[in-house]
């Protein structure tokens, strides 16, 4: 026997308990073929379709044709696209797994608290990516790390000095009294990061390869740090203009990011071309084709 509701613009015939057999009319109002979820995890075999479709979230529609079999997971988003003629499909539902202690723990992390689905790892990846990471010493929810959060939310907004001066106030208290920051040094650093912001990837890279035959270095640096920096890279046969990039990235990282207790911006910095390598994702440092030959002691 076909039932129908008032509202749904299908037929179903029970076949049994987990099956049925749906019929989608070609006279059913598209106004309600619309965007949905399901409880269960469904099979779906056409039977019978011209021209509908099918379409899930952040996809194109897809055509359906007889024999085409889907999988559709538990509470995800899809609908339908209206054809010619009558749409015919057979639903099979698979029963709920009993989940054990850790994925009760998984499937809590977003509702439905009783089944997994991609709300629950988007959950538990979003408390992830809020952590700091373990050195910053900056547990989730701590001062630190709502100061940090600040800062780095006003280097997003391009209020560089707002978020030196917060992070020189964090870090103050736990330096050496040589090592703090004094006026002149966070007048650079926020000079080397705003010059930084302003270069085009692409020129940038230009001028560093022409600077570099002229033997020559970008604008924006210190001399002093421009001297460290070009002995680590010809040291390391890394090219200059990689190495100061990299420099700046640190800088920036310092403001955006975090970074151990007591370090200044340019000991993050220079922390961060120490351990850079071409082989790192992450890294901008790049390898020289030709080696500076070493001098003779």
């Amino acid at each position: 026997m076909m039932e129908m509701s008032d509202t749904n613009p299908y037929k179903d015939k029970m076949l049994n308990k987990s099956t049925r057999i749906r019929s989608f009319s070609s006279t059913a109002s598209e106004d309600h073929l619309i965007w949905h979820r399901d409880r269960q995890n469904r099979i779906v075999e056409v039977i019978h379709s011209n021209g509908w479709r099918f379409q899930r979230d952040d996809s194109v529609p897809a055509l359906l044709s007889s024999g085409d079999i889907l999988e559709i997971a538990a509470n995800e988003w899809h609908r339908i696209i209206k054809g010619e003629g009558d749409l015919i499909v057979k639903i099979t539902e698979s029963k709920k797994k009993k989940l054990s202690k850790k994925q009760k723990k998984i499937a809590q992390a977003a509702p439905p608290e009783d089944e997994i689905t991609g709300a629950d790892f988007k959950a538990l990846n979003k408390d992830v990516d809020e952590a700091n990471p373990r050195q910053y010493a900056a547990p989730k929810g701590s001062k630190r790390a709502k100061q940090l959060k600040k800062a780095s939310d006003l280097y997003k907004k391009g209020d560089i000095k707002g978020a030196a001066r917060i992070r020189q106030k964090m870090e103050k208290p736990h330096m050496k009294e040589s090592t703090l920051l004094e006026r002149q040094e966070l007048r650079e650093m926020i000079n080397d990061i705003t010059e930084e912001m302003k270069l085009d990837e692409l020129l940038k890279e230009l001028e560093q390869r022409i600077q570099e035959k002229k033997g020559k270095s970008p604008k924006g640096l210190s001399k002093a740090v421009k001297k460290s920096l070009d002995k680590k890279a010809d040291r390391r046969c890394l090219t200059r203009g990689s190495v100061y990039a990299e420099f700046r990235a640190g800088l920036a990282a310092f403001l955006s990011s975090g970074s151990r207790k007591g370090m200044s911006a340019h000991q993050w910095a220079h922390a961060r071309v120490n351990s850079a390598n071409p082989s790192k994702k992450w890294a901008k440092v790049k390898k020289r084709k030709k080696c500076p030959k070493k001098k003779k002691k």
